[in-house]
């Protein structure tokens, strides 16, 4: 791994092995740090010009998340994306997505209607433009109905879900863009009528619909 300057300081809103994991979460989305790359600790200490106990708690938390593969003794590497792992973590996202759905549009108020519709218009953009960050609007609008949901135990395990899907969709033709856009108009109007079952079977439709779409370019690419 060639060894950038160090970027991290000790910000005092943040644990240092957050910002750590931040930076090193980023760089494993990004590429800098490639699948199946080795993680040494000398490097990473360089690169992140920190002591190796916060790296080690930052890659903890990778693993948690499946970013990063462990054998004591033998390697700490960036783990390799499968087609399994990225079924597993779609249907996850997705179910998610309507659970976020059902119990968070009941408890928008007009600020959080407001919000979503803004994701909604990057969404709308992305989709037209055929743009891959519609992945990260995507995510976006996940997470916010998440946090809106008043479920604690669904906030603190999607950001696991949300991190791995990340990481193992690289490289899938995953996209609907017609159905993204189509669905848009439903959601805007669910959210600002407070209708989670209307806003919940709208994202399990968005998802059968994705789904079907990659089944469709995987047989081709077959």
């Amino acid at each position: 791994m060639p060894v950038p300057k160090s970027t991290v300081e000790n910000s005092p809103r943040k644990l240092l092995r957050d910002v750590v994991l931040e930076k090193m979460l980023g760089a494993i989305q990004d590429g800098t740090l490639q699948a199946g790359e080795r993680l040494n600790d000398d490097e990473l200490v360089a690169w992140l010009g920190v002591s190796r106990t916060p790296i080690r708690e930052a890659i903890a938390k990778l693993v948690d998340y499946g970013l990063v593969e462990m054998e004591a003794n033998r390697y700490t590497r960036v783990a390799s994306p499968t087609r399994e792992a990225y079924d597993d973590a779609f249907q996850m996202l997705f179910g998610f997505g309507e659970l976020a759905a059902r119990w968070s549009f009941p408890r928008f108020e007009d600020a959080d209607v407001k919000a979503f519709g803004a994701i909604l218009d990057d969404m709308r953009a992305h989709a037209k433009a055929e743009d891959r960050a519609l992945n990260d609007d995507i995510d976006r609008a996940i997470a916010f109905m998440v946090q809106k949901s008043g479920n604690e135990l669904l906030i603190k395990t999607s950001e696991s879900l949300l991190n791995r899907a990340k990481f193992v969709r690289i490289g899938e033709p995953e996209f609907v863009f017609w159905d993204v856009a189509q669905a848009l108009d439903g959601f805007r109007a669910a959210a600002k009528g407070r209708d989670g079952e209307a806003g919940g079977a709208l994202v399990r439709g968005l998802g059968r619909a994705m789904a079907e779409h990659l089944a469709t370019a995987r047989a081709a690419k077959a």
